[in-house]
């Protein structure tokens, strides 16, 4: 886990910012100013203010893999920012986002209600538990699908689930999880699914 210190902190506007990275292989847990916590997987960076005090809203940015458990605030609304564009809107809950396919950003709501917007003009929509939202970066476009969270939240306890998926795209999550990488001598393996 690496730690900005104050001489490599960001300024945005009146804001300082914090920020946290993890490396492969690693998983990390933190409590913001605010009391939300927040579980952070492997090659994960989340930057937060250094204090919610001043602000209307509490703005995080995600790059990576994150559970969320948000302290309640009506009056100053927390929102988490992707490099893809895409926001999501939280109104006291617990969710997942996944940033780690490129252009494809994956909110999967366990409790409460979040809004999720894409793009700068996009419209938001708004999910209820165990839905999942996958905005794709290319077409600006948000699919909505009932999911069983699970699946998807499952690594902040240390576990995995599959189902149904590739031997390449198990490979990729064991290989940021435990820092190895894979190689295939037969390229036909890569197809091969899994639950």
């Amino acid at each position: 886990v690496v730690f900005t210190d104050r001489q490599l902190e960001e300024s945005v506007g009146e804001i300082r910012y914090n920020k946290v990275e993890i490396p492969r292989g690693g998983e990390y847990q933190i409590v913001l100013g605010d009391g939300t916590r927040v579980y952070l997987n492997a090659q994960t960076e989340l930057r937060f203010p250094e204090s919610f005090a001043n602000s209307e809203q509490r703005l995080v940015y995600l790059s990576g893999e994150a559970y969320f458990e948000v302290a309640p605030n009506s009056k100053h609304p927390f929102i988490v920012v992707t490099e893809e564009g895409m926001e999501v809107k939280v109104y006291g809950t617990e969710f997942n986002m996944n940033t780690y396919e490129k252009g494809v950003v994956q909110t999967v709501l366990v409790k409460g209600k979040v809004g999720v917007r894409g793009g700068v003009l996009g419209k938001e929509v708004v999910l209820a538990p165990e839905q999942m939202a996958v905005y794709r970066e290319k077409t600006g476009e948000i699919q909505v699908e009932n999911v069983d969270p699970y699946k998807y939240v499952a690594w902040k306890d240390g576990e995995f689930v599959f189902e149904r998926e590739t031997i390449e795209e198990i490979m990729e999550r064991l290989s940021r999880w435990y820092d190895v990488k894979v190689f295939y001598s037969n390229e036909s393996l890569k197809q091969k699914r899994f639950t």
